[in-house]
């Protein structure tokens, strides 16, 4: 397991521990990889969207990856999905706020995380999405 994927289980752990309702009931997927359906909601994904590297001088590298969490709900009914939303979101940010080194597997999350809110499909089932992008920074030593 690469350094990334031990990054991207940390976040699915955290995302695993949101609340979605007022019940304390918590996000009820967060597989260590895409999953092809979702068929269990609250759903949680979390995967890598973008990077960058920048070597500072011969003895350090410095990753910056840019990781997705995209937390999907139900959208039978507008209303709860966003009363799921509503609870989900200041709680995940809550969670990355108090582990900004996400259990050791990186460096530090680079702030501002953002998010966006709106309709996606996974598969063939409609959701409602909140898509958080989550900077990190990871130091590495080049290799000769």
């Amino acid at each position: 397991m690469s350094l990334i994927d031990d990054a991207i289980l940390k976040i699915q752990t955290i995302a695993l521990l949101c609340n979605y309702n007022s019940s304390s009931d918590t996000v009820r997927s967060a597989p260590s990889y895409p999953v092809e359906s979702a068929e269990v909601m609250p759903l949680a994904i979390t995967h890598i969207a973008e990077g960058s590297v920048q070597a500072d001088d011969i003895t350090s590298a410095r990753l910056l990856y840019t990781i997705n969490t995209d937390f999907h709900v139900r959208r039978d009914h507008l209303k709860s999905a966003y009363s799921q939303l509503d609870i989900i979101i200041p709680d995940f940010c809550k969670r990355l706020a108090g582990d900004p080194t996400l259990g050791g597997t990186v460096d530090t999350i680079v702030y501002p995380v953002t998010f966006v809110v709106g309709p996606a499909d996974w598969g063939t089932t409609l959701t409602q999405m909140a898509s958080f992008s989550i900077p990190i920074k990871v130091l590495e030593t080049p290799t000769t």
